[in-house]
């Protein structure tokens, strides 16, 4: 069986009959993974669209010279403080010892329970956003009547 994650054959290294199974556990979870992965990826693009389409509202807020460079100020704050992209593993650092498994399965559990949270407060967020960018709107169409 070939594992995805480590790109090389999976070796469940408990030599008796549960191996097969056990690849089959791993090739399993490797998917979901990818499906996972897919999905965080589309998110992620669809926040940087988000994040310039609400900049470039905030531009409109900018009503003098002083006001430019505090708007500007702030936008190179926020961006800077973004977090970056995962790198890549180094090959040293990588380890398959299947006696690490269920510690490292316990530290993505937890991991993702924050993550989900976090998506909550993200969805809050975004409701919050939504209902200022729809009364601005309005207040914007109100005014030009």
């Amino acid at each position: 069986m070939y594992c995805i994650a480590c790109d090389g054959p999976m070796s469940a290294g408990t030599g008796g009959g549960g191996d097969s199974e056990i690849e089959r556990i791993f090739d399993e979870f490797n998917k979901s993974w990818m499906t996972y992965w897919d999905a965080y990826v589309e998110l992620q693009n669809q926040l940087y669209e988000s994040i310039k389409a609400a900049r470039d509202v905030t531009w409109l807020a900018a009503t003098d010279t002083r006001k430019i460079s505090e708007i500007n100020s702030a936008q190179r704050e926020l961006f800077a403080s973004m977090p970056r992209r995962m790198d890549y593993m180094p090959l040293g650092e990588i380890s398959r010892n299947l006696e690490t498994a269920v510690s490292k399965l316990e530290a993505l559990q937890t991991i993702l329970s924050a993550e989900k949270e976090m998506c909550k407060r993200l969805e809050d967020a975004t409701g919050v956003l939504k209902e200022r960018a729809r009364i601005t709107e309005e207040a914007l169409t109100n005014a030009k009547r």
